[in-house]
């Protein structure tokens, strides 16, 4: 029996985590179950919520405040579609004043095929039908006259990793109204020089500073309010945030609401770096690694705990080498192909808080990671999970470990692990123990939780804190997700002979595993950034000065840093050492 949602709001703040977070919702709208026949270990209520439009049609929207740039949005209204009344063109013979009248319209954003084909798709809500007449959606036809296909767009493969520019480019669940905030680029400017090479990208306190401003604080936290009222029992806040550019600040400023208007609601930050930036100079570099720095140093202090998400091997090195999976293959380059790991990574990670039948609480999730100071936890994905076609777990497990691999800045895992939470999905309970084995008396595997975290306990594998769940749900990656997948893998994500006619674009599901990590790793990774943050000469810069950053901030980033990094330290020797070298 599905246990009730306590409701988890979602905040999204910068143009990559917009990426990232399309992804994530359109992974989640393609595990809803629409009938009585099929089940779900999954419980969307935690993340979506129910609505009705003025035309009295039922929604189901995401609890989403999304924050991005004026010009960011492509197609996509500002206020949505879904809830508006259907837009006519404007007719000169309109107009109330009788003298000559010029009408200038506005070209419309080009839609790819995709978003054109989900136009007609959704046609349903946004024509008025005489209730008489039978239509047949074969003949309907979008805005720019093209006719629907005899496929929905789930069930055609597009080539979108050309094609994409914004987010919006592929999103497909609707948004509600209130789901979208624009920060004009402006504000962000402010008189300010930016630095030749840094394409835009202002620093921490330029984003810091446009947050406090009246009308920008009170447009964010309203929508942010109005999302709280509509829960029943919130139980907190999960934010993925631009950790290198403006939207950091911005995301310090509600951070610091969030801890001030609802301290006893719980928050997991999840800072994205992404790998394709590529700074033309010194000083356009400067300022996105300056901006990291103050971003991870602000946000795990206001956050109850803080995971880095970033693709390379180090958190301020921009040309470090990117994480391989066995089976992926991803051009670091293109934020559309990019971004689709890291959702993965959260639609499976956060299945530990959004299970039908035994849902984790956050403040559990945030007590087993953080102690001792430790406010900072490492993300591992393993996409697919590994398994074969004949593979059964309890078998598998003895000689194969899951290609968890690390989405922190290269985080090793097995560091002095200290605690863990980790989920296995879509691993059938036929998978997991072969017909021809026979198990001790009374042992018996009902899940592959159950039987992982088995066999952890008996091999004496750390950390000794850990936590395991499993779904019976696989990662759908129907379109728009992209075809990541090399090598043979069948269209259920498992790995096949290399004699076998299956290729990657057949797969429309796959078992994968997430985990969300503690321990020594974690203290590397800190004391690279530290290192690399006292490399920078910031008075240097003169895009970080116009900002407000002097000496005296600076040095504070520095001493917070080594304050985070002391916590993983066995003692204070480790640390004096480390500020010798």
């Amino acid at each position: 029996m599905a246990k009730a949602a306590r409701e988890l709001i979602t905040l999204q703040i910068g143009h990559y985590s917009n990426f990232i977070g399309t992804h994530w919702w359109n992974l989640q709208e393609a595990s809803f179950v629409y009938d009585d026949s099929s089940t779900t270990d999954i419980n969307h209520d935690f993340l979506f919520r129910e609505g009705i439009t003025p035309q009295k049609q039922e929604t189901y929207t995401p609890r989403l405040l999304s924050i991005d740039i004026k010009g960011n949005l492509g197609s996509l209204p500002v206020d949505g579609s879904l809830y508006s009344p259907q837009r006519n063109d404007l007719s000169i013979n309109e107009a109330s004043w009788h003298g000559h009248v010029e009408l200038i319209k506005q070209l419309p954003e080009e839609k790819n095929e995709y978003l054109m084909d989900l136009e007609i798709e959704d046609s349903r809500y946004f024509t008025q039908r005489d209730e008489d007449k039978d239509i047949c959606m074969d003949d309907v036809t979008n805005e720019h006259g093209a006719k629907s296909s005899s496929l929905p767009a789930s069930q055609k493969i597009y080539d979108l990793s050309k094609s994409v520019r914004v987010w919006s480019d592929f999103l497909r669940p609707h948004l509600h109204p209130n789901s979208l905030y624009l920060l004009d680029e402006m504000l962000l400017q402010s008189g300010r020089a930016v630095v030749e090479g840094s394409h835009s990208n202002y620093g921490f306190l330029a984003g810091a500073s446009v947050y406090q401003r009246e009308d920008v604080e009170d447009g964010i936290t309203d929508r942010i309010r109005l999302l709280a009222e509509s829960c029943g029992s919130l139980q907190g806040f999960q934010i993925l945030t631009d950790v290198h550019n403006a939207m950091g600040g911005v995301s310090q400023g509600v951070l610091q609401h969030l801890e001030d208007e609802y301290s006893t609601k719980d928050f997991i930050t999840f800072g994205i770096t992404p790998p394709h930036l590529n700074p033309q100079t010194p000083q356009a570099r400067a300022v996105i690694q300056a901006t990291i720095a103050q971003s991870y140093s602000e946000m795990s202090s206001l956050s109850g705990v803080f995971v880095p998400l970033n693709l390379r091997s180090h958190c301020l090195d921009l040309q470090a080498p990117v994480t391989k999976w066995p089976h992926l293959n991803i051009e670091e380059n293109n934020q559309y192909l990019s971004s689709s790991v890291l959702a993965a990574f959260l639609d499976t990670m956060s299945l530990i808080y959004r299970s039908r039948t035994s849902p984790l609480p956050v403040a559990h999730i945030v007590d087993v990671l953080t102690f001792g100071g430790r406010k900072i936890a490492g993300g591992s994905l393993a996409l697919p999970y590994g398994l074969g076609v004949d593979d059964y777990l309890f078998d598998w497990v003895k000689g194969h470990k899951p290609h968890l691999m690390s989405v922190s800045s290269g985080c090793d895992i097995t560091v002095d692990p200290v605690s863990e939470v980790q989920v296995i999905r879509g691993v059938q309970s036929s998978r997991l123990v072969s017909p021809d084995t026979r198990l001790p008396p009374g042992v018996h595997y009902t899940s592959a939780a159950q039987l992982y975290q088995s066999f952890l306990e008996e091999s004496e594998t750390p950390p000794s804190l850990r936590f395991i769940t499993s779904l019976r749900d696989p990662l759908k990656v129907s379109t728009p997700f992209p075809s990541i997948f090399s090598g043979k893998l069948s269209d259920d994500g498992l790995l096949v002979p290399s004699n076998s006619s299956f290729s990657a674009t057949s797969v429309k599901s796959t078992p994968c595993g997430a985990g969300l990590h503690q321990g020594g790793s974690i203290g590397i990774l800190l004391e690279q950034l530290l290192g690399s943050a006292q490399n920078l000469d910031v008075m240097k810069v003169p895009q970080l000065i116009d900002e407000g950053l002097d000496k005296e901030g600076w040095s504070s980033v520095l001493e917070e840093l080594k304050k985070l990094k002391l916590n993983y330290c066995h003692n204070n020797e480790e640390m004096e050492s480390s500020d010798d070298d």
